[in-house]
């Protein structure tokens, strides 16, 4: 019985000691080429993408090495949010030796209409303590603060990286240059994207997420941070659903009534119709991933 004791108290000891661990020091644990950590580790940027999977998809990495001689890098998480993109801004200007010439933000219309949540657990990974108890406070002030959340922010969220990371480490470096992939990612086909059924005609604005953009907008003109927004072409059939047209004029009157800079899909030279480009309606294949910066990287030439 005193042994099983011991036992039962050594365990506990280690799980707790291991979940503080994570929460306090996660964001100092270099997770291959990925995350916060790793693009502040490259030293001062010339363009730094901050979004959703969308630019981890949509975004070629071996192109953009090139055109900016390894000084242009990638911070993007499964659904992230702008209430969290809002954070990390205020997470890299807090740790960051070096600035950045250009950072560009993700502009996607239907993000406005995200619920306030945890999206990806390695948007708490990335984050230090004071970050973590900042986007804690967003997910509160959104209502999505009770112990299931809660257990999950603090305890469950990233543990699998950390148990798993002298195994699992090897293999970032390569998902980054792949879309987050482990291959290179093929097109779904023209039967699949003419068919793949979506529904957006009951989302509706979330005020957090607006008020968001309008956070990192200020941030960056407060820090005198240079930064423009940057749609991504979703297949054409998204484009074209009258939902996303709406939160697209929103999106746009948005930017000039506060005098943003932006690049629109239709600002790059890129056809949204071509199946081959597509994995689904918002991630490009290998083929298209490549095409896409191709062009993208001729029109950033005006910013940079």
């Amino acid at each position: 019985m005193r042994k099983a004791i011991i036992t039962l108290i050594s365990a506990l000891v280690f799980i707790t000691a291991a979940v503080m661990f994570k929460n306090l020091y996660s964001c100092n644990i270099p997770i291959g080429n990925r995350g916060i950590r790793a693009a502040l580790k490259e030293g001062g940027l010339d363009a730094l993408f901050i979004g959703s999977s969308t630019f981890r998809s949509n975004l070629d990495m071996h192109e953009l090495d090139e055109a900016y001689d390894d000084r242009a890098y990638i911070i993007s998480y499964g659904g992230n949010q702008y209430t969290a993109t809002s954070i990390q801004y205020d997470e890299i200007r807090r740790r960051a030796t070096h600035e950045c010439k250009l950072m560009i933000f993700e502009l996607d219309p239907l993000m406005l209409t995200e619920d306030v949540k945890l999206s990806d657990s390695r948007v708490i990974w990335d984050l230090s303590f004071e970050g973590k108890i900042a986007l804690w406070n967003k997910l509160k002030a959104a209502g999505n603060d009770d112990l299931s959340i809660m257990y999950e922010y603090f305890v469950t969220s990233g543990m699998d990286d950390l148990i798993t990371y002298p195994v699992t480490e090897r293999f970032y470096s390569t998902r980054y240059y792949k879309g987050a992939k482990t291959d290179e990612t093929p097109s779904s086909g023209l039967d699949f994207l003419e068919n793949e059924e979506f529904d957006i005609s009951d989302s509706v604005l979330v005020n957090a997420q607006l008020e968001s953009v309008k956070e990192i907008i200020e941030k960056c003109r407060r820090d005198g941070q240079d930064f423009i927004f940057l749609e991504c072409p979703h297949y054409y059939r998204l484009e074209n659903d009258p939902k996303y047209a709406e939160y697209h004029d929103f999106f746009a009157d948005l930017m000039e009534e506060y005098d943003v800079r932006c690049i629109y899909a239709h600002d790059v030279d890129f056809d949204n119709h071509n199946p081959e480009y597509y994995e689904d309606m918002g991630h490009f294949s290998a083929t298209g991933r490549h095409v896409y910066t191709q062009e993208l990287i001729k029109v950033l030439k005006g910013y940079l």
